[in-house]
């Protein structure tokens, strides 16, 4: 908000100050036009003055004219007190740029929300592909497993032995390493 349509706030305890230095400057002001013997009187200037109680005022009597004219009553004359209403504070109407601010701060944050909402469905899409590709791949995965595991069985490694040419030996050679022994042992079946 701009600074030039804001109107200054005094402090209330600033403003009661400055009034009752008013006040003794203008009872002091008083005592020296005065006097001192007047000091019991009610003070009439400045803006703390004790007013005194309104006394009707009685006019003199009045002659009655010549000519019969209907009777008049006169009433007597008092003295009204006055007081002063404090001013209203200025009423405030929204500018439009502030308006306006509020409103793109709205819009902003739906297009946000809207964004936000967007990326992490676009996210959930692909995290959909990556468990199904995960899924494929463990499937994959599974069936060369089971593959080896086929051709590590012994009647396997015989049919390929056989296909390629393969014969079986008469002896076999065993050697022992600690002592470098080897033996020879004739080819069983089992």
């Amino acid at each position: 908000m701009s600074d030039q349509y804001r109107r200054a706030q005094a402090d209330p305890e600033e403003i009661i100050k400055a009034a009752r230095r008013r006040a003794r400057a203008a009872s002091s002001r008083r005592r020296s036009l005065v006097g001192d013997a007047a000091s019991d009187a009610p003070a009439f200037d400045g803006n703390l003055a004790v007013q005194p109680e309104t006394i009707p005022v009685e006019s003199p009597p009045v002659e009655a004219p010549a000519a019969p004219q209907r009777d008049t009553v006169v009433l007597p004359r008092t003295r009204t007190e006055t007081k002063a209403k404090p001013v209203p504070e200025p009423v405030e109407v929204p500018r439009p740029a502030f308006v306006g601010g509020i409103l793109a701060l709205v819009v902003a944050g739906i297009v946000g929300l809207l964004v936000l909402n967007t990326v992490i469905n676009r996210d959930a899409y692909h995290l959909q592909e990556l468990r199904a590709q995960a899924g494929e791949l463990d499937q994959t995965e599974q069936a060369l497993s089971d593959e080896l595991s086929r051709m590590e069985m012994p009647n396997y490694l015989q049919s390929q032995a056989v296909l390629y040419g393969m014969e079986r030996p008469e002896k076999v050679t065993f050697l022992y390493l600690p002592g470098g022994e080897t033996v020879e042992v004739p080819w069983n079946e089992e």
